[in-house]
């Protein structure tokens, strides 16, 4: 585990004091799950998930991964991304807002900087006075180089 002047224990500490203060139990699988979300470094599929975390705890049922993945949705600390392709795809955020860009041809996805969130934010409470809580946004196109394929007739 990569520690950063201390921002690891912290962070540790912040994720498991958002459990317990939600009434859920930080059990031994749990911690495991979310380490292998938080620290896999891009997105990841149940399946992932499950194969990483049987690494340590041999026993763990898929199905205890599914209910986990979905406690930690709620808590707005993992995202869940929906592919073009029907795959879905696990990030951990850490209860703080995220948007993806997403080529609907070949699925890059691009991560874009909060402060575009941050100005839809803004926009949408001047224009309909209504305050929006997005954590997550995935916004589906096509990239640079689909788009010239596309215009050129080329279709991958």
């Amino acid at each position: 585990m990569q520690k950063i002047a201390g921002a690891t224990m912290s962070c540790e500490t912040d994720t498991i004091e958002t459990i317990r203060n939600s009434d859920q139990r930080m059990t031994p699988q749990r911690l495991l799950l979310l380490s292998a979300i938080r620290h896999s470094g891009e997105h990841v599929t149940i399946n992932q998930i499950h194969d990483q975390v049987k690494q340590a705890y041999p026993f763990i049922n898929v199905s205890t991964i599914y209910r986990n993945v979905s406690i930690l949705k709620e808590l707005r600390l993992i995202s869940e991304t929906y592919k073009t392709d029907g795959e879905i795809l696990y990030e951990w955020i850490g209860g703080h807002a995220h948007l993806h860009m997403m080529c609907r041809n070949c699925n890059e996805m691009i991560e874009i900087d909060d402060k575009y969130l941050d100005s839809l934010k803004q926009d949408i409470k001047k224009d309909f006075g209504f305050n929006i809580d997005i954590d997550h946004l995935a916004i589906s196109g096509l990239c640079d180089q689909c788009k010239k394929l596309e215009q050129v007739g080329y279709d991958d």
